[in-house]
């Protein structure tokens, strides 16, 4: 009886290519491990879910946020004494004075120390964003003429003024009455704070009257103290 080999090479190859099989499944095989790690990492997320997905937790600040309403940070100066009234943003500020130049008519006349009160009213309008406050101030002037003949221009100042006030510094322009005459002034002037609601504030200013009895119209530059107390 004659084998046929053939056959014999036929059954070799076959167990080539099993083995060939089982290694690209079982050995160190490429097609085989990734396809088992992929299964793996895919049931995993299917069931806990994918790490990189966050769930997110309401914050503290969140739910206290809910409960309490919208939060606003206060900002700005500081609140006056009486927070919730209408003078909230007004003022009240005692003023003391002296004139320390003058004008050729007044060259002969004497001055002496004045004071006043100003009340800053809690209304302000916008001019170019420039916010402009109002103020009226009511205080006393002396001059006393001894040379060449005697006189007196005195009494009492009602002056309403518009504004721009700083953190530091302020600039003020009104027009008023000095006793029966009319007249305009402008002032500059520094503040600083001793405490929240109190500030000391130095400053200049300068008057013109247009017209005085037996002199006509005349000037002076006075420096000014105040102490004011924040409503």
């Amino acid at each position: 009886m004659v084998v046929i080999p053939v056959f014999a090479q036929d059954a070799t190859e076959q167990s080539e290519e099993s083995v060939q099989d089982s290694s690209m499944i079982f050995g160190d095989g490429q097609n085989g491990s990734s396809n088992a790690d992929y299964d793996y990492e895919a049931l995993v997320k299917e069931l806990y879910g994918s790490e990189e997905e966050e769930v997110e937790k309401p914050s503290k600040e969140t739910s206290e946020t809910k409960k309490g309403g919208r939060r606003t940070n206060e900002k700005g100066p500081a609140p006056g004494m009486f927070k919730n009234s209408r003078l909230n943003g007004a003022y009240l500020s005692f003023n003391a004075s002296s004139p320390y130049a003058v004008s050729g008519q007044l060259e002969s006349w004497y001055s002496y120390i004045d004071a006043g009160v100003a009340v800053k009213l809690p209304y302000e309008i916008y001019v170019e964003s420039i916010p402009l406050f109002f103020l009226f101030e009511v205080s006393t002037f002396n001059f006393e003429n001894t040379y060449p003949q005697g006189g007196h221009f005195a009494g009492m100042s009602y002056i309403m003024q518009a504004a721009a006030i700083g953190d530091q510094s302020s600039a003020a322009v009104g027009f008023g009455f000095w006793d029966s005459e009319m007249g305009s002034m402008l002032e500059l002037g520094y503040r600083f704070r001793p405490t929240r609601n109190t500030f000391l504030r130095v400053g200049t200013r300068g008057v013109l009257i247009t017209d005085i009895e037996s002199i006509g119209s005349a000037w002076w530059a006075e420096l000014r103290l105040s102490m004011g107390f924040e409503l």
